[in-house]
């Protein structure tokens, strides 16, 4: 009995000692327990336990946790994306803009592809307006003008049906004839500005070790002994061997638009007026006369059936006889007198000239069919020669014109009928008179009082002109272009001739005085000037051009309105962020 007891305490000990040891061993998930070396259980890693507040441990990576990152890492990429995908549709709806606004201000065929139109447009715009403060980025157009005729005249890209013209004509002369007008419209107007980008980018060579294009002149090598200095931004001079020449020449580019199959008579003449003014500026008057002289030719060669000849061929002048002239004619043959005069070839100028300012005030008034005519050079300019659409009202009319292409421009005049006496007309009246007034005061004498005639009437037609241009006609219109131009150049010429005549008879009164001889202010006579009646300077001649003088700068603040050309900046989006 008392072995069972005590077996029975035993045993009760032994299980107290084991339910004792386990709970030892228990721990919870938040409290960490000292373990003993003898009891081997779990070991203590950071990253599995998660202490209290008490002990400053914490763990971080829960199960919450976990789901609470992967939320906010795909909130954040979907938010991102949505960002990036606004961000671009902006930018696409801001090219968009910039584009249609190119495109009304700068109108291109409708049939080219997307790019060769882009890249016309942009050659437009960075020719005609630079940026505020800075000037015409001549490489810049140049490439973009090149571009777009290569792609005019690649096969595979818009140049279908274009095709290589006569090995007799030009290297590089196309053929035309296939494309519709549209077409060989817009080719023109890349080739033109092709050709005016090459003249400013003239001897530029392109360094092929680098892939630089340099200025002309600051190539060194035996064909430049003497090399320019570079201009600031560049960085070694190039070496001859290693260039080559940027562009076309401007000789090679006007060749093949003169020979370009395609092309009408008008094209043909302005072409040939800025090829004659391009050799001119570089110093070859023999060329440059004899392409001014195959202008006026064809100009006078397009109306035939006249009853005479509309040119008297010894002097150039016009016939009377052969009624009016064309608009062709006139501008060519003003252009080649004006071209005589700056040679030096005076006599032959003037008849010219006369006979063509007679021939302008003979020309038929404006009908009312009529619009104002334009210029050679404005005719041809796309942007000046949209027709007069009808004032249509209505928001879904609005909106429709908004949203559609712009038609292009209907073609310009052929330039073959005579112009009306309009206001242009006149204001190239006004500067037929200025020529002449400039020719005849060149020629000294008695000439110089009646070419200060002529600069005056020149003066009074052209501001009288721009007084009485409406309102409506913009500050860029042919009409008002030439007018204050031609009145700019009036009171210049006008105060240099009155300046000089003033200088003069200051001079003569200085040496009468030199020489003994007294001026007086009744007679203007000197000692013998009752004998003689001559030998003295009169006072009131003095008087009478600084009075005139005095005139002349009162009509230079009076016109100064009529002659600036403000035009407000252009305000982008930066402009918001501008005091």
């Amino acid at each position: 009995m008392q072995q069972s007891l005590r077996r029975d305490t035993m045993m009760r000990r032994l299980l107290l000692l084991r339910l004792t040891a386990s709970r030892k061993l228990q721990r919870s998930f938040a409290h960490s327990t000292p373990v003993r070396a003898d009891l081997r259980g779990r070991p203590q890693l950071p990253f599995l336990s998660v202490t209290s507040s008490r002990s400053g441990r914490v763990r971080y990576l829960t199960t919450e946790r976990k789901a609470q990152l992967k939320y906010e890492i795909k909130t954040g990429i979907k938010y991102t994306g949505y960002i990036w995908i606004a961000g671009f549709s902006l930018l696409a709806a801001w090219f968009a803009i910039v584009q249609e606004r190119l495109e009304r201000r700068y109108p291109t065929p409708h049939e080219w592809s997307f790019r060769t139109r882009m890249d016309l447009r942009g050659a437009n715009c960075a020719r005609f307006e630079p940026s505020p403060g800075k000037i015409t980025d001549w490489l810049q157009v140049a490439w973009w003008y090149e571009t777009t005729v290569k792609r005019l005249e690649d096969p595979s890209i818009d140049g279908k049906d274009v095709k290589d013209a006569s090995h007799e004509l030009p290297p590089g002369t196309k053929d035309v004839t296939a494309k519709s007008e549209e077409w060989r419209r817009g080719y023109y107007e890349a080739m033109m500005g092709y050709a005016k980008a090459a003249e400013y980018m003239d001897g530029w060579v392109l360094d092929k070790s680098r892939n630089i294009v340099f200025p002309a002149g600051t190539m060194i090598g035996p064909s430049n002994p003497y090399p320019k200095p570079l201009p600031p931004g560049f960085k070694g001079a190039p070496r001859e061997e290693d260039c080559e020449l940027r562009f076309e020449s401007p000789d090679a580019i006007y060749l093949r638009i003169l020979s370009t199959p395609g092309f009408t008579n008008r094209q043909k003449i302005e072409a040939g007026l800025a090829y004659g003014s391009w050799l001119e500026y570089k110093g070859i008057s023999g060329p440059a006369s004899i392409i001014f002289e195959d202008a006026v030719n064809l100009a006078a060669s397009e109306r035939p059936g006249l009853p005479a000849e509309p040119l008297d061929k010894k002097t150039w002048a016009l016939n009377e006889a052969a009624g009016p002239p064309s608009e062709n004619l006139l501008t060519t043959l003003t252009a080649y007198a004006t071209f005589r005069a700056r040679q030096g070839d005076l006599n032959s100028a003037l008849p010219i000239l006369v006979s063509l300012l007679k021939a302008r005030r003979s020309l038929p008034p404006p009908t009312a069919s009529q619009t104002s005519s334009t210029s050679i050079s404005a005719a041809l300019n796309n942007g000046n020669n949209k027709p007069a659409e009808p004032q249509q009202k209505g928001f879904w009319t609005t909106l429709t014109k908004f949203i559609a292409p712009p038609p292009y421009p209907p073609p310009p005049p052929d330039g073959t009928a005579p112009p009306p006496r309009d206001a242009l007309d006149l204001c190239q009246e006004a500067a037929l008179s200025l020529h002449i007034g400039e020719i005849m005061y060149a020629a000294g004498g008695s000439g110089r009082e009646e070419g200060l005639g002529w600069t005056r009437e020149a003066v009074d037609v052209a501001e009288e002109q721009l007084h009485h241009l409406p309102q409506k006609v913009t500050q860029d219109s042919p009409a008002r272009a030439t007018c204050r131009e031609c009145l700019a150049t009036g009171l210049g010429n006008w105060a240099a001739m009155v300046r000089k005549l003033a200088r003069e008879e200051e001079e003569k009164k200085n040496k009468a005085k030199a020489g003994g001889k007294e001026l007086r202010s009744g007679d203007g006579r000197g000692w013998f000037g009752g004998l003689w009646g001559q030998g003295a300077t009169k006072v009131e001649e003095v008087d009478r051009w600084a009075a005139e003088e005095k005139v002349i700068e009162e009509r230079q603040r009076r016109v100064r309105e009529l002659l600036e050309n403000l035009k407000p900046p252009p305000r982008g989006i930066l402009s918001f962020f501008q005091a």
